[in-house]
């Protein structure tokens, strides 16, 4: 399960980013009543829900404030499509060893179990620098556009043709028997992503305070999040964590529910220092019930786990023993 942080660990943005791209953008600098509830509030998602559906904003603060946030995804992709692994690049992470340790998730298709790899991102990271040596990685529902099979469209700038108009709720009743199965490794985009459109053309990315109302309105959305829901609340599943800084109440309720009631055991990868977490955690509503379910908790960055000389080290040995061999 990934969040902001992950990408970040190959030059993506974290929220305080998102906030200065929207911020410097021309055109909230031209609306002054955008800008000056920026300069008090630095919560991106929050000022982009107050632009769009509040009346005190005119139709060209609510054009400003799309432009500037479908934008500041723009660049994000094409620092994402530039991305690449070198020694020598400010981000020199060794992302064959993380496509290794993402693969343990996938399982064996011999072993008939579903497999899941769950997102809040946005970004088309995986999409353009993940690909499997096993079980093939698929969108439930969605064509997934750019294929990391495809060399040449993974490292082509998304042409806005190729963004991709989500099914309907007629169509997703077929695609579920098609597309789950223990023979996939299943990337479910749970808050949407930035090349797609809604079943009614618009843009579809979960941004804002309203996050579950969002993603009720949308079939698509509404079936991963059904889905999301469906494997936490098994038995004894582990999730492990990494990039999410807990600041999803809907998600997070859905971690506290399955600790409480299904012996949910999450791993967390995050540089932040482990008492600054714990203490995070105890400031949500039911933090303290979800915090018992924190199996492990690996205070690193994935260079300090895949550096750039290729080597394996004993943190990544850490990690698979503790999700796998305990």
């Amino acid at each position: 399960f990934t969040g902001a942080g992950f990408t970040y660990n190959f030059g993506g943005f974290l929220a305080k980013d998102m906030w200065s791209l929207i911020f410097n953008h021309p055109l909230i600098q031209n609306r002054s009543i955008i800008k000056e509830k920026m300069l008090y509030d630095l919560d991106y998602e929050l000022i982009y829900h107050c632009v769009l559906s509040n009346d005190s904003y005119d139709e060209e603060d609510k054009i400003a404030m799309r432009t500037a946030v479908k934008e500041a995804y723009t660049t994000l992709d094409d620092i994402v499509l530039k991305w690449r692994f070198r020694s020598d690049a400010p981000h020199p992470v060794n992302i064959y060893q993380v496509k290794k340790l993402i693969e343990l998730f996938a399982g064996n298709p011999r072993d008939k179990i579903e497999s899941y790899f769950f997102t809040l991102n946005q970004d088309l990271f995986i999409e353009r620098h993940f690909s499997t040596l096993g079980k093939p990685l698929i969108l439930p529902g969605v064509t997934i556009k750019p294929n990391p099979a495809d060399s040449i469209a993974k490292q082509s700038p998304l042409p806005s043709e190729d963004f991709i108009t989500l099914s309907t709720d007629e169509k997703l009743r077929e695609i579920f028997l098609r597309d789950i199965s223990f023979r996939h490794f299943h990337y479910i985009k749970l808050h949407g992503s930035y090349n797609w459109k809604s079943s009614q053309g618009l843009d579809m990315m979960v941004i804002g305070i309203d996050k579950e109302d969002q993603i009720i309105r949308e079939p698509l959305l509404k079936w991963y999040f059904d889905i999301f829901k469906k494997v936490l609340f098994q038995e004894s599943t582990k999730l492990f964590i990494i990039g999410y800084g807990f600041r999803d109440k809907h998600i997070n309720e859905i971690i506290t529910q399955s600790v409480k009631e299904n012996g949910l055991r999450f791993y967390v990868l995050s540089p932040e220092d482990p008492k600054d977490f714990s203490h995070k955690l105890l400031a949500l509503e039911n933090g303290e019930a979800m915090l018992k379910g924190l199996a492990a908790y690996f205070p690193y960055n994935l260079l300090e786990i895949f550096p750039a000389d290729q080597s394996e080290t004993a943190f990544y040995n850490m990690i698979v023993k503790s999700i796998f061999r305990d």
